[in-house]
């Protein structure tokens, strides 16, 4: 008789974009490092899986579902309308029935963005006051909903995504000198 031994399925994609939201809605208010987050993250997840993994990378797809649905029962919920209100606020076709404040980690996500195309605050206020004046801000300071620093943060996303333009070389003058 022959014995067929089968490896656990590894963690899901889904798995681990549902475990990371779970794990930032949870500890987002601590203002951990890095580090420290990460040490702290490593530790549950080896104390939910009895040892079975010691880090996020380790889970196999069984152990990821008790994890997430550890956290699950550890995280406040969210209320379905000021989730879906903070996602689409400011976005084109959504007008904002309420005012949501920004969240900790939607100024993360504006930093990280601002820090990748390096950017400083002067940058940054000149970006905003140059493309966003006309919805009333002038810099990082009007930023005051969800809506006003989704704008913001799509358009750095936007030339993120677009990449760095090549630099535009002086034209020839065409007059002639007299």
């Amino acid at each position: 008789m022959a014995v067929q031994l089968s490896l656990p399925v590894p963690i899901t994609r889904g798995q681990l974009r549902r475990l990371q939201a779970l794990w930032h809605r949870w500890t987002g208010k601590l203002g951990l490092s890095r580090a420290a987050d990460r040490k702290l993250r490593h530790y549950f997840v080896e104390r939910f899986t009895a040892g079975r993994a010691r880090k996020t990378s380790e889970l196999s797809s069984a152990d990821a579902t008790q994890v997430i649905a550890r956290l699950e029962r550890l995280v406040e919920p969210m209320p379905a309308e000021l989730a879906e209100a903070a996602g689409t606020a400011g976005r084109q076709g959504f007008p904002e029935r309420r005012r949501v404040p920004p969240t900790a980690a939607a100024w993360r996500a504006l930093w990280a963005c601002a820090d990748a195309l390096k950017m400083d605050r002067a940058q940054l206020d000149y970006f905003i006051r140059r493309h966003y004046v006309s919805k009333g801000l002038r810099g990082v300071s009007d930023i005051r909903s969800m809506a006003d620093l989704n704008r913001v943060l799509w358009g750095l996303k936007a030339i993120l995504r677009r990449g760095p333009r090549p630099a535009r070389a002086a034209k020839k003058s065409v007059r002639k000198a007299a």
